[in-house]
């Protein structure tokens, strides 16, 4: 009986020691939550996969030197894009997160233009590279959590 009672007392303190240690951790992660229901955020986080499917597309066209298919890919992601996303999501996004957003689309606009415009791959390169920038500015502010 006695194995039993040491056995579960030390159980007991193990638990409590481990919620003690895991409320005094601060999380790491100090990005700021934006909480959207499950529907919504699917919206928000498709939307960022199609940023990073028209960014291979459009990284695989110009090692092919294909200005069309850049423009193409690009043009998909613009600013008509931006329009797909459903207003009352939109209105529960901060500021920042929308701006820069919005310059993503931006970007994709000036991508397809100039891709078909000028058609230099060393061009629309640094185009994709400023993109990236928002992306990552991005994805280090913010994370997306289910309410």
């Amino acid at each position: 009986m006695r194995k039993r009672t040491y056995w579960i007392t030390g159980a007991f303190l193990a638990g409590l020691a481990a919620t003690v240690t895991a409320q005094n951790v601060p999380d790491p992660d100090q990005r700021q939550m934006l909480r959207l229901p499950p529907d919504e955020r699917h919206v928000v986080l498709a939307e960022m996969r199609n940023f990073v499917v028209a960014i291979q597309t459009i990284t695989d066209a110009l090692s092919r030197e294909d200005m069309e298919t850049v423009a193409q890919a690009a043009m998909a992601m613009g600013s008509g894009a931006a329009n797909e996303i459903p207003p009352h999501v939109v209105a529960k996004l901060p500021e920042p997160f929308k701006q820069l957003a919005g310059r993503v689309h931006t970007t994709f606009d000036a991508i397809a233009l100039d891709a078909e415009g000028l058609g230099d791959v060393q061009h629309t390169l640094g185009q994709v590279g400023s993109l990236m920038q928002n992306c990552i500015a991005c994805h280090s502010m913010y994370q997306v959590i289910r309410e």
